[in-house]
């Protein structure tokens, strides 16, 4: 009995222990998992083994395509970049494309050894935005593969961005004497791999463009792109250490095919607002905030130095007002005052103080028809909250088309719609701020409509003119209190511009009434100019491309029901529709839809609309 109570007792015992331990490490399984996600990590790194594979031809990248794709299933990163010669001064093409996968596979394609076009699955592969392109400024190297092959990179991420999201300890690489983070890949790689890159000059000015690399050429290329893939998948775990990604605990303990799976993941997300975001050297977009930038709706702390200040709103933008017709039919929802305003002129009636409901006492021009989603999305309940990350509060509202594009749109396509108008934080308007700064540029340069400049302003000011302008009123303002050797030197650029040697009252005056202004009379505007171009093609397409962009950059979780790219298009097209050629808006309608030179798809849709008015009206006869 002594033995079989102790053989119990043990038993016991052990099942207390294990459920202990079982217990802390429920408790800290935070804690735990990060520390063993750095390490996992930090050793997947430690661990890579480095294969370089030189491309030459189309054969070449036919072998070693596969290798690539093995890691790029689903959702994978790629280290980019590329090397180049300069020749007196210039820069000629790309000559070395590389690229590296996280199990260290290395492949550098020696572009100009192609015939053009090059491989079609070298384009794909850079222009998939499932695909992760990381290093430093490798929106120059984007730009300069576009600009010399027709290279169509998409999904790039420039590793500063992310660094500078790492807590404040871990953020950047060695200082400078003014203590500025040095954010070039070898202090990256330092600081974040423990690696010392080799950048000696001699390699990095060497003659990519000869008939054969030479083995440290080779290794130079090599590590530059593995460096960079390896820097994120670093940086965006120390991110996660400090709880960017909630949710995610149970990612070290899973085997290693899965591991990888889901960290390919969660770098996505991570990296998802800075996809394709240009990154500015400027100081002021440098700086910190407090300890870092933990979460990705933190991005604004390195992109939101600028001039503009941006003041939330301090009441909710929507009330859900209720406008009903005389059936009791909703119509749509409205603020309180444009309500109230149909009960003052005795047109309606309150059906409901809270919330107001006001029943009109006429037939409207129009209905929501409930086979049309479109139409249902002004009738529901909207909230005051961001569309991406849904915060209920400091929210800004935001036109997810440009008012600088949308204020050349016809009356037709703009009036009494508030669908592209949309409510995001402070953080997230910066941030959708600084991707329509990209869209911008692309527009741009599709359009051929620069965007500011010296060379592209409505009005200039002659620096002569405003100097003559601003002595002039110094000296009727203020001559009292002004020195005067200082009066004698405003007085000599007075007498200078109009070429006299002496002063009176009406000359000064005179001066000091000169428009220092020159107007340039052939000035268009950017919007103007982009607008312009789509004329030819349909306006609506310029609107569905904003609407895409704002979906494909942003992501919101929290858009309206019923919010959608091609909003109120069948409307305008059945529309168009009923409308003779002879009627004054059909040309209108003909420039928002088909534009000057047509478009075959929305030609189909208005085809389709005006079949439905003609089995409409044949069925209202037969009744």
């Amino acid at each position: 009995m002594g033995l079989s109570w102790q053989c119990g007792y043990s038993s016991l015992l052990s099942c207390v222990l294990v459920g202990m331990g079982v217990s802390v490490l429920l408790w800290y399984r935070h804690v735990v998992s990060r520390r063993l996600l750095l390490w996992r990590v930090a050793r997947m790194v430690r661990l890579c083994r480095r294969q370089v594979y030189v491309v030459q031809s189309e054969e070449d990248w036919r072998k070693v395509l596969p290798f690539i794709q093995r890691e790029m299933q689903g959702q994978g990163v790629l280290g980019v970049d590329c090397e180049w010669v300069d020749a007196s001064g210039r820069r000629r093409p790309v000559a070395l494309l590389q690229l590296a996968t996280s199990s260290g596979t290395c492949v550098l394609v020696r572009l100009q050894a192609f015939t053009r076009p090059l491989p079609e699955s070298l384009q794909s592969l850079l222009g998939g935005v499932s695909i992760i392109k990381a290093g430093v400024g490798i929106d120059q190297d984007r730009r300069f593969l576009e600009t010399d092959y027709g290279l169509l990179v998409q999904g790039c991420v420039d590793l500063r961005h992310v660094v500078l999201c790492c807590p404040k300890s871990n953020a950047a690489g060695n200082t400078t004497g003014n203590s500025t983070p040095s954010l070039g890949l070898a202090a990256l790689a330092l600081k974040f791999l423990g690696r010392t890159l080799d950048k000696d000059w001699r390699v990095r000015a060497s003659d990519w463009e000869a008939k054969t690399l030479t083995r440290r050429q080779q290794s130079y290329a090599a590590e530059d792109a593995l460096a960079g893939v390896q820097v994120l998948l670093v940086a965006c775990s120390r991110m996660w250490q400090c709880g960017e990604v909630a949710g995610m605990w149970w990612l070290p303990w899973l085997p290693p095919s899965l591991f990888h799976h889901h960290l390919m993941a969660h770098i996505h997300q991570t990296c998802h607002h800075f996809l394709d975001l240009k990154f500015s050297t400027s100081a002021s977009k440098l700086l910190q905030l407090g300890e870092g930038c933990a979460s990705q709706h933190q991005v604004a702390a390195k992109v939101s130095k600028t001039s503009r200040a941006y003041c939330p709103r301090k009441t909710p933008l929507y009330h859900n007002c209720q406008l009903l017709a005389p059936d009791g039919m909703p119509l749509c929802t409205c603020d309180p005052k444009k309500a109230r305003w149909y009960v003052e002129k005795g047109l309606g009636v309150v059906v409901h103080q809270q919330p107001l409901v006001v029943r009109l006492n006429f037939e409207p021009a129009g209905r929501p028809r409930e086979e049309y989603e479109d139409e249902r999305y002004y009738v529901q309940e909207r909230h005051n909250l961001c569309v991406v990350c849904g915060q209920g509060h400091s929210y800004i509202k935001k036109n997810v088309v440009p008012h600088e594009y949308r204020r050349h749109f016809p009356t037709i396509l703009k009036d009494h719609q508030s669908h592209d108008v949309v409510l995001l934080c402070v953080q997230c308007h910066q941030v959708s701020s600084a991707h329509d700064a990209t869209l911008r540029e692309v527009l741009a340069g599709e359009c051929s409509a620069p965007i500011g400049g010296a060379g592209n302003r409505r009005v200039t000011v002659d620096t002569q003119r405003r100097n003559v302008k601003n002595a002039a009123g110094a000296l009727l303002r203020s001559r009292s209190t002004i020195p005067q050797p200082r009066i004698t030197e405003l007085e000599n650029v007075v007498k200078n511009f109009f070429n006299v040697d002496s002063l009176n009252h009406e000359l000064l005056q005179e001066a000091a009434d000169i428009d220092a202004r020159d107007w340039n009379e052939d000035f268009q505007a950017h919007g103007e100019h982009v607008c312009e171009k789509y004329r030819r093609k349909g306006l609506v397409q310029l609107q569905h491309r904003w609407r895409k962009h704002f979906l494909d950059t942003m992501q919101p979780k929290h858009l309206p029901q019923y919010w959608s790219v091609s909003h109120n298009l069948h409307k305008l097209c059945s529309t168009m529709a009923r409308l003779p050629s002879c009627h004054p808006d059909y040309d209108i309608y003909r420039l928002i839809l088909l534009g000057r030179d047509g478009n075959e798809e929305v030609q189909r849709l208005i085809k389709q609309c005006k079949e439905a008015n003609v089995e409409d009206n044949c069925n209202d006869f037969v009744y």
